[in-house]
């Protein structure tokens, strides 16, 4: 482990959940902070823009992307303009998706493996997309993190890699590595080998990595409004 999760990150707390507009900033954060974890060899990795993750020698760099199932989205936005405009049309909406939204809350659909690996190889396919530019940039070593906020259901865990194997196949261009990141561990598909590792995190830790992500987060937000 390359990262250091001291005392004062593991006790730290928020007095208020970030923006939705700021998630993007601690999703990057915490991708960078996994893969720390687990790797030493990412121990000089920044955050930057395009790709998210970079070394400075342009050896490695790494995009970083948060699976979100479309459906899903779509009833969040509902919500949220419900909220914003009350308009009801919004509402009738979102319980069209399957939703059941409140004056201040909503309980999504259920979702099955097939919802979570559709939405992976839609998200990974877009992504396959920006690898060309970044070879153009000189990156010599091209990732990608698939974040997933919670537990995947089994299949997904299981059978994530067999998507991304399947739609790379069809594609001229191709990630070297690819990283499935959830709430208590990280895969690793070798696109080279075809092999797939799993590093399991521990709760307490995987908590840590959270806040340590948050921290750096907000660390950059402060400057971005400086």
């Amino acid at each position: 482990m390359s990262i250091e999760l001291t005392d004062d990150i593991r006790n730290r707390r928020f007095s208020a959940p970030l923006r939705a507009e700021d998630m993007k900033y601690y999703t990057e954060h915490f991708a960078l902070a996994v893969l720390r974890y687990c790797f030493d060899e990412y121990d000089s990795l920044t955050v930057c823009d395009a790709p998210d993750l970079q070394a400075a020698d342009k050896s490695i760099g790494i995009e970083v992307t948060g699976i979100a199932i479309n459906n899903n989205m779509a009833i969040v936005g509902d919500c949220l303009h419900y909220w914003k405009t009350g308009d009801k049309r919004y509402r009738e909406k979102a319980e069209q998706r399957g939703a059941t939204p409140g004056e201040s809350y909503y309980i999504l659909p259920s979702v099955d493996s097939d919802d979570e690996l559709s939405a992976i190889e839609s998200i990974f396919a877009k992504k396959l997309g920006k690898l060309r530019s970044y070879r153009r940039k000189g990156f010599r070593r091209l990732g990608l993190v698939m974040v997933m906020d919670g537990l995947p259901i089994p299949v997904t865990e299981m059978y994530w890699a067999d998507v991304v194997r399947d739609v790379q196949a069809e594609s001229p261009e191709k990630y070297d590595a690819v990283f499935f990141a959830y709430a208590s561990a990280l895969s690793v598909y070798d696109c080279h080998s075809g092999r797939t590792e799993f590093f399991e995190i521990p709760p307490a830790d995987m908590d840590a990595l959270e806040r340590y992500a948050r921290c750096r987060a907000e660390e950059l937000i402060a400057d971005l409004s400086r």
